[in-house]
């Protein structure tokens, strides 16, 4: 860390340019560390060698000056002990450690090894805006004083002012944070150090000052007030600062940004209300700069036709209330994968109906992969399609996961003859199929029969604060959401009754911009699967039964979480 590193600032007056037969004539060393002054080393010495008048007028140093002062070689060793275990800090380090060294040399010892650090370099990268960054100019810029100009202790204590600013810039606009960080800074191309556009200090005075650190979407728009980018974040203030790093803005983020003079922000009760709210947005004002959620896609679902023996078929055209649906699934891709295991796992017939409808021999049957309702109207067969139905319905629906189970015994049996080609593939399958039952374990699967609570905990959660996000999902959409504490579930007895009881239409189909929400509520519910739970809402239970489990949901989270925090604390 730059904290806990030690910096020694050093300046020297010489008898002239970095080349044999000059000498030192005046030399200051000072330790710096966490931004406060430890100690200094400073002294006149002689170089045994006439100075020059043009030296003398610059620096003040006579050669009457020098005549008792101490030789070079008398303060090798107590400078390599002020030295030790520092990094070596002047303003064009290029000349004072250059001269030393040569110095080092004509006496016979090792040059200096130390890391060093040019805060002339460092200020041509963090000030691009600053034509000349010599010593005088800099020390004007920052409204340093200079006291002794031109002799080491003096300039070598401007220095000092001015690493401490070049290390508050590098840690505020960069993010660095460790020496490594800090002397590779110096080192960095030009390019990265342009001078931020004009307009971007007015933004930051207008606007990113007031920005929250909440949840929400922010709305960057032109001086007309066009709508160029709509994003969303957990904390609206640390995200969209963020644009603002000139120097780590990517091409794309520099030409939006050259165009933004307003932002607009609207806070959010979550992280998810955020994200369907942006999905909702970028749809309606489709801005220019927004590459992605412009336009609704079309996602494929797996689909129980309306049948009194239904078969399973993917449908990316919505579908009737009548056609229950399972999904929507991220691609096509997948929906295939997981149709074909399904077909292979559950006898559902395959034919269509017009194949259905006639009578003859079904391959199917024979292959045992169909219970055959074609051969059969009898009410046994009726029964036994019901079942399958009802087994596969449970496995959609993210409630059973014995599908899961036979087929790894199964890829375990194969590998046990080794048929590891089998084996491997069944792998394969059970990897998709592990994908979509874990995504819908969190939420039921079935988008038109979709009734759940889902429980999450509360950014602010604490043993103090045990609070949780519920939020309400009917017919696969999120109708609202409430923040209650963990012993207060019966305060949401009149939201459960309005939600699930009420007078709400089951939809018969789902419009696009729908099926967008629920890929997003599917999504985000997926990726915080570890630290929520969900509770089914069935067609025949009371509120005052929903009550009572989600009170025992409550209690079950809410150990957990803190038996977390416990153990977390005393890691």
């Amino acid at each position: 860390m730059i904290s806990d590193t030690t910096f020694a600032v050093v300046d020297l007056e010489t008898t002239g340019g970095l080349q044999q037969g000059n000498r030192i004539i005046d030399i200051c060393a000072i330790k710096v560390k966490n931004q406060e002054v430890l100690e200094s080393f400073s002294t006149l010495l002689n170089p045994e060698i006439p100075i020059s008048f043009f030296i003398t007028q610059y620096t003040g140093i006579s050669n009457e000056m020098v005549g008792s002062a101490p030789l070079f070689e008398t303060i090798i060793e107590p400078l390599h002990v002020f030295l030790q275990d520092t990094v070596f800090v002047a303003h064009n380090v290029s000349f004072d450690l250059g001269f030393l060294n040569m110095e080092l040399q004509r006496c016979g010892k090792e040059k200096l090894t130390n890391r060093w650090l040019c805060t002339y370099r460092l200020a041509k990268r963090l000030l691009p805006q600053q034509k000349k960054v010599n010593l005088g100019d800099l020390s004007n810029y920052f409204g340093i004083e200079i006291k002794d100009r031109h002799r080491a202790k003096g300039d070598s204590q401007a220095t000092v002012e001015i690493l401490k600013k070049l290390v508050q810039i590098a840690q505020e606009r960069h993010n660095v944070e460790s020496l490594d960080d800090l002397l590779a800074l110096q080192f960095k191309s030009h390019r990265n150090f342009i001078k931020e556009p004009a307009h971007y200090k007015n933004l930051r005075e207008q606007s990113l000052a007031f920005l929250p650190k909440k949840p929400g979407v922010y709305l960057m728009k032109s001086a007309s007030d066009e709508i160029l980018y709509i994003g969303k974040s957990k904390n609206l203030k640390s995200r969209v600062s963020s644009y603002f790093n000139y120097q780590e803005q990517t091409d794309k983020i520099k030409e939006l940004l050259k165009r933004v003079k307003k932002l607009d922000h609207i806070t959010t009760g979550s992280e998810l209300e955020a994200l369907l709210l942006e999905s909702k947005l970028i749809k309606q004002y489709k801005p220019s700069f927004n590459t992605q959620l412009k336009h609704y896609r079309s996602y494929p679902f797996i689909i129980l036709t309306d049948h009194d023996y239904p078969k399973l078929e993917i449908s990316t055209n919505g579908f009737s209330e009548k056609n229950e649906a399972f999904g929507p699934f991220n691609s096509m891709d997948l929906a295939k994968k997981v149709l074909d295991i399904l077909q292979k796992e559950f006898k559902l017939r395959k034919c269509n109906d017009t194949t259905f409808r006639k009578t003859g021999t079904c391959l199917y049957l024979d292959l045992e992969s169909c219970i055959g309702p074609c051969q059969s109207n009898g009410s046994n067969i009726q029964t036994e399609y019901r079942l399958e139905i009802d087994q596969l319905k449970s496995f959609l629906n993210g409630q059973d996961p014995i599908l899961l189970k036979q087929l790894k015994e199964k890829m375990k049996a194969l590998a046990e003859i080794k048929n590891y080609e089998q084996a491997a593939q069944l792998r394969k399958k059970i990897k998709s199929l592990s994908k979509i039952f874990y995504r819908q374990a969190s939420i039921t699967a079935s988008a038109n029969r979709n009734n759940a609570l889902i429980i999450l905990e509360s950014e602010d959660f604490s043993p103090s604060n045990p609070e949780f996000v519920i939020l309400f999902v009917r017919y696969g959409r999120m109708q609202c959401q409430k923040l209650i504490g963990k012993e207060h579930a019966a305060d949401l007895k009149s939201t459960i009754e309005d939600v699930y009881f009420g007078n709400a239409i089951k939809p018969d189909r789902i419009r696009k911009e729908e099926l967008d929400e629920m890929m997003v509520l599917s999504n985000w519910i997926y990726h915080k699967r570890h630290s929520l739970q969900c509770l089914y809402v069935k067609d025949d239970e009371s509120p005052k039964k929903i009550i009572q489990k989600l009170e025992k949901r409550l209690e079950k989270l809410s150990e957990k979480l803190l038996t977390l925090m416990a153990s977390n604390s005393l890691v």
